[in-house]
């Protein structure tokens, strides 16, 4: 463990929002934010630099102290430590487990989550829609039966494969809810558990002959992996969608929706702002873009031609994001 510490202060990045320089000095005249993110992958990149450019944009003054556990809850259950030791003011959790371990050790530091599906079962509120005790944050919840509704007009699946980590409560949460979707629509819903995005790859292997599609909700390590996915699937022609769009954006996914994680997290860095100008995170409201006026499309007509998928003029002119002939087009 302390070799883990010595490693996350020698990583440890300090700048100040104003100044926007990397590696200054802490100033001691300023509050501290420690922000956390479970992995390095797209979505909670965007989600990271979304609070990073609110705060700024709000003209938040503070030092600003990033953490990667590396998907690693060792590491997690360390930088919470560390959050502790250095008695921050506001700390930031980006996903699901790496927010459990701040919560378990920074009982008495305001907590503002991001990128957590239900924060209820995971033990981080009693509603979704409060904050709890010194906890409050964004959501990232999917409307998984809408979802569904939209793709299968698409392809008419009957076996639907479902990767996903069992460490992930969030993930969890959502296997759960696609399995009562799946059975009111009459589709047999076959899944494959993980530990680690390196597992990905030899559970889509494991699955693509008893599915005839794959459908990703928003998994750490499936974001993580996810070309590891799609090759897979695209070797074996079977199609996968996908409920998020900032990992399908380098193509293999067929038809993806979901909301910008960026814009997430610039309404995590409005709530950390009120934290910091004395509002309590039980006095603030857990907010959500579950919400059609937040959603965006994705159509990889590359894919979707290898795989025989057709998509008509209306709906390609409806997406935001386009790939064609191996260019990302944004509308």
């Amino acid at each position: 463990m302390k070799k883990i510490l010595i490693t996350l202060l020698a990583f440890g990045l300090i700048l100040n929002i104003t100044a926007c320089k990397k590696n200054e000095a802490k100033n001691p005249e300023l509050p501290t934010i420690g922000i956390a993110k479970l992995i390095s992958h797209n979505s909670l990149n965007d989600a990271e630099k979304g609070v990073l450019d609110e705060l700024k944009e709000l003209n938040v003054k503070a030092n600003i102290d990033l953490q990667n556990a590396n998907g690693d809850l060792n590491i997690a259950s360390a930088i919470a430590s560390k959050f502790k030791s250095d008695k921050i003011d506001v700390a930031v959790g980006i996903a699901t487990p790496i927010t459990v371990a701040l919560s378990k050790q920074l009982t008495n530091t305001p907590i503002v989550f991001t990128a957590v599906t239900d924060p209820v079962k995971a033990g981080l509120a009693s509603s979704i829609t409060q904050g709890h005790k010194n906890i409050t944050g964004v959501i990232d919840a999917i409307p998984i039966k809408e979802q569904l509704a939209e793709f299968k007009k698409i392809y008419d699946f009957k076996k639907l494969g479902v990767i996903y980590t069992t460490s992930e409560s969030n993930s969890v949460s959502m296997a759960e809810t696609t399995k009562k979707v799946c059975d009111e629509m009459g589709v047999e819903l076959i899944v494959q558990t993980i530990t680690t995005p390196a597992e990905v790859k030899q559970a889509a292997e494991s699955l693509v002959s008893r599915v005839d599609a794959f459908y990703c909700f928003t998994d750490n390590s499936i974001a993580t992996a996810m070309t590891a996915l799609t090759d897979t699937a695209k070797q074996n022609k079977i199609p996968v969608f996908g409920g998020d769009i900032t990992p399908t954006l380098n193509g293999g996914v067929v038809y993806a929706l979901g909301f910008s994680y960026y814009q997430m997290g610039r309404m995590t860095g409005k709530l950390v702002a009120e934290v910091l100008q004395g509002k309590k995170a039980d006095e603030l409201p857990i907010l959500s873009l579950n919400d059609p006026a937040f959603y965006k499309k994705l159509l990889d007509l590359d894919t979707a031609k290898l795989l025989g998928i057709n998509f008509s003029d209306e709906m390609i002119n409806s997406a935001e994001y386009i790939i064609k002939d191996g260019k990302l087009i944004t509308k």
